[in-house]
């Protein structure tokens, strides 16, 4: 009997695996250190984490500046990084090692929840740190793995942004509120990992959940969007992009459930219908206009939906007949933001993306399977990244909402563009091939074959 990749760890896929290219550079730096793992996440928790900690709390030990509490949140993070691609590459991975590693980070996670304490919900904080604590049992008495890298992209990315809301930066995306949100999001699907563990969720529940994130993410979007606050609403949109992405990965490698077509379908009508379109009648100040420009866009993606949910069986699994829904939110979100103040410019691109998400007969690239396929394109992530920080920086959030913007609107012209330059193609060829064939002297054959003008004259 042939084993399955879940009978087989080394054949395992993961959820979200790396590219070979970020495999090979991560083995590169760890053949370069000599350190065994368990040093570096001693010298973090003795050398680093002190220090931090008083950084953190602005104890006048130490002439304490933003720069140096920068450069040692930086460390910390870095040295938590090369002990697991030591640990990994070297073959120096112990179970007490993972479970050290795991233990140096919980107090500054207890640190930045204990800052954070006036201006959270204290059982959020406390939860959250309970269900990490959880988790780490469970892998301890062997219930559970260490290397879910969802879960733990989704925990470091809560752990910085306490480190930051405790520190007052980047108070215009990092709010109060915004915090909050990421932090149910968290435990909600730290939970689903802890039952999981316990034997209480089958995986093939795992896609229904994050179902459920997404969800959440497009109702955290409407309050938002009632209370002004477009570009919190815009980055719950993403974070819910983000979770859909991954319900999808989770369905194909763990399998589903009957009624996780139907879950995914409808967190993606609130995410990236309703949202966007209770967002755009804030936006354009309520009344009848705002209500029907709204209701216009929210009823077009709810169409795609139902059409791709139904096209599902017959339709290429590596294409979208129409540009998928996820890009028709973010083009309307993005475009509130960017086009503030001109309600015209607004319905211009509403307009557009109910029209592209309706294009049933334009093909488009699934570009989460596209990237499974060829990995070395996600090189680009951190270049867009980065390019996005700037925007948010230089420009503010409209900025950001331009950089989310601007590629959108090209992926979603992608398909026009290209076959516009398949007919320029056909063109150029048939007026190369028309050139050639009058440049070119006719053969011997040709010319014997023509009628004598001589003859023909004397006739």
């Amino acid at each position: 009997m042939q084993k399955s990749d879940d009978a087989n760890p080394a054949r395992r896929r993961k959820l979200l695996a790396k590219p070979d290219w970020v495999e090979a550079r991560e083995h590169a730096i760890a053949s370069r250190i000599r350190v065994h793992p368990n040093v570096l996440s001693s010298v973090k928790l003795v050398v680093v984490l002190p220090p931090l900690v008083l950084a953190l709390q602005q104890v006048d030990v130490l002439p304490y500046s933003t720069a140096l509490t920068v450069a040692l949140v930086v460390a910390f993070f870095v040295l938590d990084y090369l002990d697991g691609i030591v640990a990994r590459h070297r073959g120096l991975a112990t179970p007490f090692g993972r479970i050290f590693d795991r233990l140096t980070d919980y107090p500054l996670l207890v640190v930045v929840c204990y800052l954070n304490a006036d201006v959270l919900p204290p059982w959020l904080l406390v939860t959250k740190v309970g269900l990490d604590l959880m988790l780490l049992a469970l892998y301890a008495l062997g219930r559970g793995v260490s290397d879910n890298r969802l879960r733990t992209a989704l925990s470091y990315t809560t752990l910085l942004a306490l480190l930051l809301l405790s520190q007052g930066w980047a108070p215009r995306v990092l709010t109060v509120a915004s915090v909050e949100a990421l932090l149910g999001l968290n435990i909600a699907f730290s939970a689903a990992v802890a039952l999981s563990g316990l034997g209480l969720l089958r995986k093939r529940f795992l896609a229904d959940v994050l179902s459920a994130c997404n969800l959440l993410c497009g109702i955290v979007s409407i309050l938002f969007a009632t209370r002004g606050r477009f570009e919190m609403s815009l980055l719950f949109v993403v974070l819910g992009a983000a979770f859909d992405g991954f319900d999808g990965a989770a369905a194909r490698r763990f399998g589903g459930t009957r009624f996780g077509v139907y879950s995914d379908d409808i967190a993606d009508g609130i995410n990236y219908g309703i949202a966007p379109g209770v967002a755009l009648y804030f936006a354009l100040g309520g009344g009848i206009s705002g209500a029907a420009i709204g209701v216009f866009y929210s009823l077009f993606t709810i169409a795609r939906l139902v059409f791709f949910t139904l096209d599902k069986a017959t339709s290429d699994p590596n294409y979208f007949s129409g540009v998928p829904s996820p890009a028709g939110g973010l083009i309307t979100m993005s475009s509130i933001l960017v086009f503030a103040g001109e309600p015209a410019l607004i319905g211009l691109m509403v307009g557009m993306a109910c029209a592209q998400m309706v294009s049933f007969s334009t093909h488009y690239r699934h570009l989460g399977r596209a990237l499974a396929q060829h990995r070395r394109a996600l090189v680009g992530a951190p270049v867009y990244a980065v390019a996005l920080l700037i925007g948010l920086r230089v420009w503010g959030a409209r900025g950001a909402a331009a950089t989310i913007l601007v590629p959108i609107l090209f992926y979603g012209f992608l398909p026009t563009m290209l076959a516009f330059r398949r007919v320029l193609q056909v063109r150029r060829a048939t007026r190369a091939g028309r050139a050639q064939a009058e440049a070119t002297p006719p053969a011997a054959d040709e010319v014997a074959a023509l009628p004598d003008e001589s003859v023909v004259g004397g006739v």
